[in-house]
């Protein structure tokens, strides 16, 4: 049994933290931006990350962080290995046999490993003009350095130890904030998931393979909330930042670097950077200290000015989300995703939405108006909302499909990944209002569509999904066993976590199977990297003409040479 001071252990964990997001900042800015640029951003963040730093040397009013953290070896042994045999098991690195999503991203690392940076090339698809890469790559960047260093085999290992280190540091988190290290955490971790066997059920009309080859999580049409099992084994580039970063906004991370440290994932998780948005802003208002705030709003805005101000906040965020938002603004299928901005109506359709939007609260303000109750209410706002979606918004299938026929698809899907585990958390919860955050934004994200398909909804639900297990943490810990009906609970969450774990077990055995069976990693082609509206855009762009460093084209090559 090691003993180790609980503070030196929660700065060297949160330091470990903040570079984790910020080397790949730092390796783009370096990389793509012109040599000005890159010099004055980096020194921004750098001198960011240590006030950053300083926030969590200044003298505490109390004493508890002074006491011994005991630390069992032999428990950090086993959470390792079964973090380096899950991390394994996804993919990552090219060790087992991959899901249809790693193709084309292995093309894309090669690409970054064996081209120069910034990465701009000519396709002959589209007709010789240079396209640049342009995705949330950040994530890969510190492999591709290593692979740029030592090779390719070592570019792949790093990505390999990239998403095991990510882990530990999130699950470092946790324990720090259970004040003590424990096993049984990364289990739920591993394991915890939606009631996707009860969606199959409910939709199947086939006979049922829970354990066959297709991917459970499929089930609802238009809408998808993945397991943490399947987010590391599909998206691991956007999951594994994106916990990082949850686990330290949800566990305590203080206003006055909370800005900053979320501007630092939008390079690595743009959708889940985006899901985290809502949280950000109730924890930068919540750990203000907003008791008695009606009373004396002056002293509360006093105070968020002074918690909000700070260097990092103000400068390291401004300048994250100026160069890396520029970037990703010329993804193609961001540009392309709601082009009725582009049309001559986009004014009337805002109005018309912003209308029936009024209506739909002025209607569900009624209902409370009449004593109808609060069921009545929200009924009526989630039917109102679902329905001004479908009429103004982008929606799959939206043209056929009427708002009652949207709103139930939804509503079932909703109950089914979080609605079940919500009604049964509600008495557990003590932070109500951070609860009702998350279960109306968890119901809000399916409506948003960007691109040809739900990948705004799996993705920006994580950090959502990510606050839900830690919930099950807490309760699974403190076991509900104050009467009777708490027991009750306590079973009935059981019950959900045992059928959730069917899906990340699913995820698990196909991947085991498939790579004993033929164990093959697949590379797209560079034109399917380069041509896809999700991984290239135009060179036309703002980012590409002023800001990105110097780039040779076989035009230009041409033309020098006459």
């Amino acid at each position: 049994m090691l003993k180790i001071k609980t503070a030196r252990v929660h700065t060297f964990i949160r330091s470990a933290s903040y570079l984790y997001l910020l080397l790949p900042v730092l390796i783009f800015f370096v990389g793509w931006c012109r040599w000005y640029v890159a010099a004055l951003s980096t020194l921004i963040l750098v001198i960011s990350f240590v006030f950053c730093m300083k926030e969590y040397r200044k003298p505490q009013s109390d004493k508890k962080d002074d006491a011994l953290l005991s630390v069992d070896l032999r428990k950090l042994a086993v959470i390792g290995i079964v973090v380096l045999i899950w991390v394994g098991l996804s993919g990552v690195g090219g060790y087992v046999w991959q899901n249809p999503d790693h193709p084309i991203r292995n093309k894309l690392f090669m690409l970054l490993v064996e081209e120069k940076w910034p990465l701009v090339k000519e396709v002959a698809a589209a007709g010789g003009e240079p396209r640049g890469m342009v995705y949330y790559l950040g994530y890969w960047l510190p492999a591709a350095a290593a692979g740029k260093l030592f090779g390719l085999k070592a570019g792949w290992a790093a990505q390999y130890v990239w998403a095991v280190a990510g882990i530990l540091l999130l699950y470092a988190n946790i324990c720090i904030w259970r004040k003590k290290v424990v096993v049984w955490p990364l289990w739920i971790l591993i394991f915890f998931s939606g009631s996707d066997a009860i969606g199959v059920l409910l939709g199947c009309r086939e006979e049922l393979r829970i354990f066959g080859e297709p991917h459970l999580e499929a089930w609802a049409p238009y809408y998808q909330f993945s397991c943490m099992t399947t987010q590391l084994f599909w998206v691991f580039n956007q999951a594994v930042p994106a916990w990082l970063l949850a686990s330290m906004v949800f566990l305590g991370e203080k206003p006055r670097n909370m800005c900053f440290l979320t501007s630092l994932t939008i390079l690595t998780s743009t959708f889940p950077f985006v899901g985290m948005l809502p949280y950000v802003l109730y924890f930068m208002i919540s750990r203000c200290g907003w008791e008695g705030a009606c009373s004396n709003m002056p002293a509360l805005l006093k105070r968020c000015r002074s918690n909000w101000a700070s260097f990092q906040n103000v400068a390291g965020s401004a300048v994250t989300l100026f160069i890396c938002g520029i970037y990703i603004a010329g993804n193609n299928a961001v540009r392309n995703s709601l082009p009725w901005l582009n049309s001559g109506r986009r004014i009337s359709l805002l109005l018309a939405g912003a209308v029936a939007a009024g209506i739909v609260f002025c209607l569900a303000a009624v209902c409370v108006m009449r004593g109808w109750g609060r069921p009545v209410f929200w009924t009526v706002l989630a039917m109102g909302i679902s329905a001004v979606a479908v009429r103004f918004g982008r929606l799959p299938y939206a043209e056929w499909q009427s708002p009652l026929f949207y709103w139930m698809n939804l509503t079932l899907f909703y109950m089914v990944e979080a609605g079940l585990f919500l009604l049964v958390l509600y008495p557990a919860v003590k932070d109500r209002r951070l609860f009702v955050l998350n279960a109306v934004w968890l119901y809000l994200i399916p409506l948003i569509l960007i691109g040809r398909s739900c990948d705004f909804c799996m993705r920006a639900s994580i950090p959502g999904l990510f606050l839900l297990m830690l919930w099950c943490m807490d309760a699974v810990d403190t076991r509900m066993n104050k009467n009777g009906r708490c027991r009750m609970r306590m079973v009935l969450l059981l019950a959900l976590l045992a059928v959730g774990a069917v899906t990340p077990l699913h995820e698990i055995k196909r991947s085991f199977v498939n790579t004993r069976e033929y164990y093959e990693n697949r590379i797209a082609g560079e034109e399917e990297v380069l041509m896809g509206n999700n991984f290239s855009g135009s060179t036309a762009g703002f980012f590409w003409r002023c800001l990105a460093g110097p780039y040779e084209t076989e035009k230009s090559r041409e033309s020098e040479k006459q």
